[in-house]
């Protein structure tokens, strides 16, 4: 009797859990993979595929955190106006955007967005072609669609949830407190036993942890053993240069396995750091096998 009592009980707990999970609307993402000075990156990009209105094409736009305002790629957006001018009555030649657009991700729909152009971006695609080449790759999805709501980001299950409230099942994970500046979240880690401010990018997979040479030397063998190359920044060639780390790094409570930290051999990247007053810049590498929450209306970052 007993036996029987506390077996329905765990069964009446289990299915309120699964069910508070179940109900997340989970929307899918694609990893999708790039060369960067010779070497294939299966994880250098998170792409998630969209509905743009009634546009009765495939598209796909990049998960990019680090860009607070969502963007169309110019180029390819021309290419598909050129196919259905549905949109043209949104365009707003003094902003250069498209206003009160609808976009849809997975089975959330989000109304009344301002893409703007991101101009000499993208590929044009002859009208004939329209069709062989779906998905579309459009654009690039920020953080501002995301303002004022409760973000999951599951890397194990390649999903994100956005939710008006952190669910039941994580309210006693661990959280730390961020910063916003301009869109851009600022995260506190404790590296070597002291309290630095990190960008998190989830437009910045390559990398688990990006600085400046002096302060990746700080924390990292001097040896070099890794290598990246490419158009890193605005198109132009850069190489940085990757360390194992030695000292050890923490988020949310939790201290992260071995990583490397990169730093640029010309320091072109040291603008971005300075103008954000930040030691560098983390993000997807470093949680590939985490579930995150990003709780932009309380400001609240959860590791799981």
């Amino acid at each position: 009797m007993k036996r029987t009592y506390y077996i329905t009980i765990i069964a009446i707990f289990l299915s309120i859990n699964f069910s508070a999970t179940a109900n997340l609307r989970w929307i899918p993402f694609l990893w999708e993979g790039d060369s960067i000075s010779g070497k294939y990156i299966d994880k250098a990009y998170i792409y998630i595929p969209v509905q743009i209105e009634n546009i009765p094409l495939k598209f796909t736009m990049q998960f990019d955190l680090g860009t607070p305002q969502s963007v169309f790629y110019e180029k390819t957006m021309h290419s598909i106006m050129q196919k259905d001018s549905s949109l043209s009555h949104k365009w707003n030649d003094k902003t250069y955007s498209f206003q009160h657009i609808s976009l849809t991700l997975g089975k959330e729909t989000f109304c009344d967005i301002e893409l703007k152009y991101m101009k000499n971006t993208g590929t044009y695609i002859p009208e004939k072609d329209l069709y062989k080449r779906q998905p579309i790759h459009i654009g690039t999805i920020g953080s501002d669609i995301f303002q004022n709501k409760v973000l999951i980001i599951d890397y194990k299950n390649q999903r994100i949830a956005i939710t008006n409230s952190i669910p039941n099942e994580y309210k006693e994970t661990q959280a730390i407190r961020f910063t916003i500046e301009n869109g851009i979240i600022k995260l506190p880690f404790l590296i070597n036993n002291q309290e630095c401010q990190l960008m998190f990018d989830t437009g910045s997979s390559p990398f688990e942890l990006v600085t400046n040479q002096n302060r990746a030397l700080k924390i990292a063998d001097p040896t070099i053993i890794d290598s990246l190359s490419g158009p890193l920044w605005w198109g132009k060639n850069i190489t940085f240069y990757g360390l194992n780390v030695t000292k050890p790094v923490i988020v949310a409570g939790k201290t992260r396995p071995t990583s490397k930290v990169f730093y640029d051999k010309d320091g072109l990247w040291n603008s971005i750091f300075d103008a954000y007053q930040i030691w560098g810049i983390t993000g997807n590498a470093y949680f590939y096998d985490t579930l995150i929450i990003i709780d932009y209306i309380n400001n609240l970052f959860y590791v799981k």
